[in-house]
């Protein structure tokens, strides 16, 4: 391997419990996503709907040879410090021999399920800005992926063009949309505004959009929207 740069495509950060009561834009301050500290776990709420799997934090660097031990249950404070600090995911990269990281989100991968566009939009900007944030320490190691919402294709380019300015090298988009499939041209603009500005867009496991017709899209694979 002598020579070679190792890269991580698909790192996490861990989403700190006060990002979007401290940073989501002021009108939707009294709806803003907040972790309930339930009897078992800690959940995500926002506008009374469960989202999020904090437990994505507490697993990480743990061996399960045993999979009845693996569970979806999980408290903040067992999460490791490098999922919130970037000055500890950088250290736990060296100690890995990972040159660099491709970042994307744990709770906020989840956030399509908040049925509401306008609160997402707000969810998902506070997210970029926290990330942008996380990664601007080391700019050449750490590169964080947009998240945004294609409910409205004008808004969606407006962010990514917001957020190539802060620095985030890429966007994510929700493997199944709420509203038309990937293949109708409303999404043109956003597909023109993603290669003139190099901002690659992924599809990530788990982000089904909520829509009004059919709940969450939980069952719909990847090929049907894309």
């Amino acid at each position: 391997m002598a020579g070679y740069k190792l890269i991580s495509s698909d790192s996490h950060v861990v989403e700190p419990e006060d990002l979007w009561s401290e940073r989501i834009s002021p009108e939707y301050r009294d709806r803003a996503p907040y972790l309930a500290h339930d009897e078992t776990t800690d959940q995500w709420y926002a506008d009374g709907v469960k989202f999020g799997i904090v437990v994505a934090g507490t697993l990480a660097g743990q061996r399960f040879e045993d999979p009845t031990k693996l569970t979806f249950e999980g408290r903040y404070e067992d999460s490791l410090l490098g999922g919130f600090d970037p000055h500890v995911h950088v250290t736990d990269m060296d100690a890995d021999s990972i040159e660099g990281g491709v970042l994307y989100p744990s709770v906020a991968l989840d956030a399509y399920s908040i049925p509401d566009s306008g609160l997402l939009s707000a969810t998902l900007r506070a997210y970029n800005d926290w990330l942008a944030d996380f990664c601007a320490p080391y700019p050449d190691r750490l590169r964080g992926i947009t998240m945004l919402n294609v409910d409205d294709v004008s808004e969606a380019v407006e962010e990514l063009e917001r957020c190539a300015k802060l620095g985030l090298v890429g966007a994510a988009i929700p493997i199944k949309p709420g509203g038309e499939r990937y293949d109708n041209p409303i999404y043109d603009p956003l597909w023109a505004a993603a290669q003139d500005m190099e901002m690659p867009l992924s599809l990530h496991t788990g982000t089904f959009r909520w829509n009004k017709e059919g709940g969450w899209q939980l069952k719909t694979q990847m090929a049907d929207a894309v």
